[in-house]
């Protein structure tokens, strides 16, 4: 290799329905998830490869123009692990210029799309080098490596990642869901910005505490069976059962930290009064619009796209006061990851 080799994608994130908490050894998952690949909130990630002197991989990585050191640990991580798919990446350097189309601490996972458009490049590098289709399942596998999330954003639409026990799906890459109802084909989640703050406790610290928690074993389980409902529920375009799952599953999570050894909460004030106003809103109208909550405060607002114009008029304006500096990000159910071409 003579001349500098450049790789450019944009990667999304995602936001789990059946949510992943718990992970065991080489981020396997300790039951299965499934979620949805959103569209405006992605990573725009360019990789250039050159030769190195050195016998391992290095690297530089840009954050919106600005070296960011701090980074580094984790790229190099992930790319140690990378040197299993992918030999040749002994002795180059990546240079790594990476930007969000989403703010920090937005309540979507930057980790996520972050590692997901790495994943990309280093695989389309490989695709040049080594004259071979681009490979998503590969990318998926070593994508997990990095986040375990990140395995989901290779895909578009519903995903999963771990397996269920009907065989479908994987502990070590994703798969797309395959049989989904034309109503949950045009999703939104509207993600409202209660608190931008950092988090008092990381996810992988959260992730770490479901080691010895008092209710791991029956939240597995019950994340396992409701994974196989989730897509029986896709399959039927019951929106009503959607909701239900869904919410279920959000607070479940937020029911493990504060459950957890030391308990931890990381909703806010306002993420209970918008869930308070959202239920009596669906109770007064009957509209299906859902939650659900990462590891964070903010809200994902979740509904069919046919309803957009009911959320914006009639709920949005009684809880928009709530959101900090009125902030929502408006997105949408996506189809993955994009190559950039340049020129």
């Amino acid at each position: 290799m003579s001349e500098p080799i450049t790789a450019h994608w944009h990667a999304p994130s995602n936001i789990a329905i059946v949510k992943y908490w718990g992970k065991f050894h080489n981020q396997i998952p300790a039951n299965p998830s499934i979620s949805f690949t959103l569209t405006l909130s992605y990573t725009d990630t360019k990789v250039t490869l050159t030769e190195a002197k050195e016998q391992l991989p290095t690297a530089d990585v840009f954050y919106e123009g600005v070296e960011k050191p701090d980074f580094l640990p984790k790229v190099l991580k992930f790319l140690d692990h990378a040197m299993a798919f992918y030999p040749w990446l002994a002795s180059k350097h990546l240079k790594i210029e990476t930007r969000n189309t989403f703010p920090h601490s937005s309540g979507i996972a930057s980790s996520a799309s972050a590692m997901a458009a790495l994943a990309c490049c280093i695989e389309d590098i490989h695709s040049l080098l080594t004259f071979t289709p681009f490979d998503r399942q590969r990318v998926s596998h070593m994508a997990r490596l990095g986040s375990g999330s990140a395995c989901r954003s290779i895909y578009g639409g519903f995903v999963q990642w771990g397996s269920t026990a009907d065989g479908a799906g994987s502990d070590h890459f994703a798969i797309p869901v395959e049989q989904v109802h034309t109503a949950f084909l045009d999703v939104k989640d509207y993600i409202l910005i209660l608190h931008s703050g950092k988090k008092t406790v990381s996810s992988s610290a959260g992730h770490g505490l479901m080691k010895d928690h008092s209710y791991a074993e029956p939240r597995f389980q019950q994340a396992k069976q409701r994974a196989l409902a989730l897509r029986d529920i896709l399959t039927s375009g019951d929106w009503e059962m959607f909701i239900r799952l869904m919410e279920s599953e959000a607070l479940t999570l937020h029911a493990m930290m504060m459950t957890s050894d030391p308990p931890y909460i990381l909703m806010k004030p306002n993420t209970l009064a918008v869930i308070e106003k959202l239920w009596q809103f669906r109770s007064d109208t009957g509209y299906q619009i859902g939650f659900t909550l990462d590891a964070g405060a903010n809200l994902h607002l979740i509904f069919p796209a046919s309803l957009t114009h009911i959320v914006e008029r009639d709920f949005l304006p009684e809880i928009q006061y709530l959101c900090e500096q009125n902030r929502i990000i408006r997105d949408c159910i996506g189809d993955g990851p994009r190559k950039i071409t340049e020129g």
